[in-house]
């Protein structure tokens, strides 16, 4: 886990789930700009000290990852109660239609069902889910260590720098 200077307020975490790294770089930068505590999905502490909970994900074909989804179970399964959660995540193509939804009435953009995956996934009534969410675009592969399709070379500066100005715009929370 790794752990940045708290500055007069409640404990925050920033929880990841990352197969190319992507993810754990904004994980980082928001962490940074946070001051809080930043751990991966094999490494949740006790979330008994945390006020506010940031977890993040990747997508997988238009959807939440495996992983992602394991996070989330995860973290309920561990008691959020009391918790202000904020959510991002890293995605090739976040504001293009879902494939799934282009033809229907209602077409929703892949960051559209992201979030609202994550929020039904987190949900309760004793859980606050802040409406401060982030995304970045992430490189798109079909395999962990396949070749990068595109966009090659994301999160670039420009979206670090975005993900470390949404950690210092989450302290205002605290």
């Amino acid at each position: 886990m790794y752990h940045f200077k708290l500055i007069n307020m409640g404990k925050a975490i920033v929880i990841y789930n990352s197969r190319t790294g992507n993810t754990k770089k904004v994980a980082m930068k928001i962490a940074e700009g946070l001051g809080a505590d930043c751990a991966s999905l094999g490494k949740i502490p006790k979330l008994d000290e945390y006020k506010l909970i940031i977890v993040g994900s990747w997508v997988m074909m238009g959807r939440i990852s495996f992983g992602g989804a394991r996070l989330l179970r995860r973290l309920k399964m561990k008691g959020l109660k009391g918790k202000k959660i904020a959510m991002f995540f890293t995605s090739g193509k976040p504001d293009e239609i879902h494939p799934f939804t282009k033809d229907s009435e209602n077409p929703k953009t892949i960051f559209d069902i992201m979030f609202t995956t994550m929020e039904n996934k987190l949900g309760g009534k004793d859980i606050t889910i802040l409406e401060e969410r982030f995304y970045a675009s992430g490189e798109t592969r079909m395999f962990k260590n396949s070749e990068p399709m595109e966009p090659i070379g994301h999160p670039d500066e420009k979206e670090l720098a975005q993900a470390l100005a949404f950690g210092e715009q989450l302290k205002k929370l605290c």
